[in-house]
Formats: C-alpha cells, structure tokens, sequence
C-alpha cells in the first residue's frame, strides 16, 4: 500500500467514525481536565501553604488575600483549561455530526418512503387492484416461511396469527383489536403530540425493543397500518401488518 492509498485509508476511517472518535476525545478529556485541575489545585495549595507560614515584617503571619492568589498562580490552570475548553468543543462537535447524519438518515428513508409508495401506486395501475394484493400476500407468505416461528403460535376463539413486517415477528390478537390500538395510538398522538413504537407494540401484545424505544409519530404523520392477508405453510389464515406511515427517530422534537 501506497503512502497516498494509507493516507485516504486513514482519512476515511477518521470521517466514518469521528462522532465515536470525538466523544472518546471527549471523556478522556473530561477525565485529564479533572486530573490536571487537581494537581494545580494541590500544587497551589501547597505554595500558598508555604507563603502564609512565613512572617512578615511585623511578625505576623503572611496572609494572601484571593485577589493576589489569582494573579500569582492563574497560570497553574491554564493547562486544566486549555483541556477542558478542547474537551467541550469536541464534544460539541460529535453530536452537530450526529445531528447532521440522523437528519440525513431520516430524509433518505423518507425519500426512500416515497419511493416505495409510488411504486405500490405504479403496480395498482400496471396489475389492477387484485393482482396487486395477491402478490403482496405471495410476497408475505415467503417472508413469513423464511423467518419461521409461527408455528409456536397456538391461537384459540377470534383470534388470528399476525407478523410484523417490521420486526420479523409473529404474534397473536384479534383484527378489532389491533384497530382499537392504532386509534389508541392516533388518539394519544392528536391529544399529546407523540407516541413511541414501543407504546403500540405494547398494546397489540408485543415487547418492546431498544429500536422501537426510539422511534415513533407524531402529528405531522399519524399512525397508519397496512394489513395483508395470507395462508401459512400449515393452511392457518394469517395477516401480515405494516406500516404505511413508518415510525421515524426525532418523532417527539418540536418542530
């Protein structure tokens, strides 16, 4: 490898990670200002210890008053605060990099949304409505055989064998039910702003995950639900729910 070709490799690593970079940048220096800090604060101590037990003219003890602490031993900081002031900016600087790339991320995947709801639209039209949906239902019953688990899933009265799309789950409730909790979700939504992902897989009797912790709708895009109906490997009706309007990060932030 050429010096140029180690030079872009490192570059390119440095700018992949530099928010992970930038926050280690960051405790070591919390930690070094700390360390720094206290070793002028002792050092400081001791001299001024040593001044105030020498005597003065009068044979009194020597006393230093703040005012003349500072002008003689402010450079004993100075190293403390040179840290601390690159340990904020670093800091600073990791979450605008952070805030810039989860802002990037959420308008690829609202593009990436877009997308996809116009091809759904350009299918209607090019298969008919008909078409469209037995193919969403093939396409449902493949991810269902591929993820497996369903079989565990003992349903009993109205119940039915649902998979989310979305975490690659099954589990088991009523149609009715699964509507009452999205307009559970939309009500909390239009009365308090937002509601979290995690919040609706706990009403449909799902747990919750670290993802869906962080992501959610709020007013600008309530929560909408597609329901495709299909068959299992062992001829068990089931429905495979998705969302049509995806939960997204930054859900909860005033706009």
């Amino acid at each position: 490898m050429t010096v140029k070709a180690l030079f872009h490799s490192v570059e390119r690593f440095v700018t992949q990670n530099s928010p992970g970079i930038l926050t280690g940048l960051g405790v070591a220096g919390t930690i070094t200002t700390a360390i720094l800090t206290g070793k002028a604060a002792y050092s400081t101590g001791l001299k001024i210890a040593a001044m105030e037990r020498e005597l003065d003219n009068k044979g009194d003890f020597v006393v230093v008053d703040p005012k003349e602490k500072i002008q003689l031993f402010w450079k004993e900081f100075v190293p403390a605060a040179a840290v601390g002031a690159t340990t904020i900016t670093c800091i600073i600087a990791a979450n605008h990099i952070g805030t810039r790339r989860t802002a990037a991320i959420a308008a690829a995947f609202k593009l990436s949304e877009q997308l996809t709801e116009e091809y759904k639209d350009r299918v209607v039209k090019t298969l008919g409505a008909q078409k469209e949906e037995k193919m969403r239902a093939e396409l449902a019953a493949d991810r269902m055989d591929r993820n497996g688990g369903a079989e565990t899933i003992i349903i009993s009265g109205p119940e039915v064998v649902f998979y989310d799309d979305l975490s690659g789950r099954f589990f088991k409730n009523e149609m009715e039910k699964i509507r009452k909790a999205v307009n559970d979700i939309n009500h909390k939504v239009n009365n308090f702003y937002f509601a979290t992902l995690s919040e609706f897989y706990e009403e449909i009797g799902l747990t919750p995950t670290s993802f869906s912790d962080g992501v959610g709708w709020n007013t600008d895009a309530l929560l909408d639900v597609t329901y495709t109906a299909t068959i299992l490997k062992d001829g068990r009706p089931a429905i495979a729910m998705s969302f049509k309007t995806a939960p997204t990060s930054g859900y909860d932030r005033c706009q």
